[in-house]
């Protein structure tokens, strides 16, 4: 007996259908895993250290910190403490500066010069690190702050002040780069009117540095202000001439302040010649390398 024709095709569409539709949910069921497993594109960070750097060299901050003792452990109740109410005076021990973030770097690097590590960070370097940190909240990226000031590469005195950590290994990063002046002091290495020689760029130079890390009249002023102002300005000058094989001969016990810088001076230029004409053996080319007047801020971003 023969199979009826219209039997057999209903049943073929019957399991065409069938088929069709589980074919369909997989599909369907496919498409949403896709869709729910995908990862999501990473946030583009190429251009978030262009943009930390312009905060830093275009937003201001106040930074107010205790002039006693060394780090310590509470910084922030420091401030505070530190911190003027509304229509009062600053509290004595107290002092407050104020510049863009990028000058504030620059500062706490040469201050950092002389600083006694043993210690830890300074009061102003703490309030400057939490500034930083302040201003770079909104950077969709992790970032690393680090500042640096020398007279020259790898010259004999030098400070560094770093804020967060830095990228792990193997990862892309992004860098932007300021150069900040530090505090007045005398003019660029080999522009007075005195012979080009590496010698005289290197007393220059050496002129320079110390004046932008001891500042005659408010390190005189410090001096005299009695403890702990001088004992803390006294250190300062004491741990800068062991660095350089110096002694102040009596000079920080007469308070003065222009004999302990001749005498630092006298030590940094030897140094700084003889480094310089190592590296270049023409006055022009070591008056290049010199940059005493700025220091140098760098930040680097990296995708968390």
């Amino acid at each position: 007996m023969g199979v009826s024709p219209a039997a057999g095709n209903g049943d073929g569409r019957a399991v065409s259908t069938v088929l069709d539709v589980a074919v369909c949910l997989l599909f369907v069921t496919a498409a949403v895993g896709v869709l729910a497993t995908a990862d999501r594109p990473a946030p583009d960070d190429s251009n978030s250290a262009d943009r930390a750097a312009s905060l830093l060299g275009t937003t201001t901050a106040t930074v107010h910190y205790a002039t006693a003792g060394g780090g310590g452990t509470a910084p922030e109740r420091a401030t505070v403490a530190c911190r003027p109410a509304t229509g009062e005076t600053r509290p004595d021990g107290c002092r407050t500066a104020h510049g863009t973030v990028a000058d504030l770097l620059a500062r706490a690097a040469v201050a950092d010069v002389a600083d006694n590590e043993s210690t830890g960070p300074s009061r102003f370097e703490q309030g400057v690190r939490n500034a930083t940190r302040q201003r770079l909240a909104g950077i969709q990226a992790s970032w690393q702050v680090v500042v640096t000031w020398r007279g020259y590469p790898d010259a004999p005195l030098g400070g560094r002040v770093a804020v967060g950590g830095g990228p792990p290994p193997g990862i892309d990063v992004h860098t932007a780069t300021l150069r900040v002046p530090v505090a007045d002091g005398p003019a660029r290495a080999g522009t007075d009117g005195d012979a080009m020689t590496v010698d005289a760029v290197g007393r220059r130079a050496a002129s320079a540095t110390v004046t932008r890390l001891f500042p005659p009249e408010p390190t005189r002023l410090a001096l005299v202000a009695g403890s702990p102002a001088d004992r803390r300005t006294a250190g300062r000058y004491r741990r800068t001439a062991a660095t350089l094989g110096v002694g102040l001969d009596g000079a920080l016990a007469d308070g003065s302040v222009r004999r302990a810088n001749d005498i630092l001076v006298g030590a940094l230029a030897a140094r700084y010649a003889r480094d310089l004409d190592a590296r270049t053996g023409t006055a022009s080319d070591a008056a290049a390398l010199v940059s005493v007047e700025t220091a140098t801020v760098t930040v680097r971003t990296w995708s968390a």
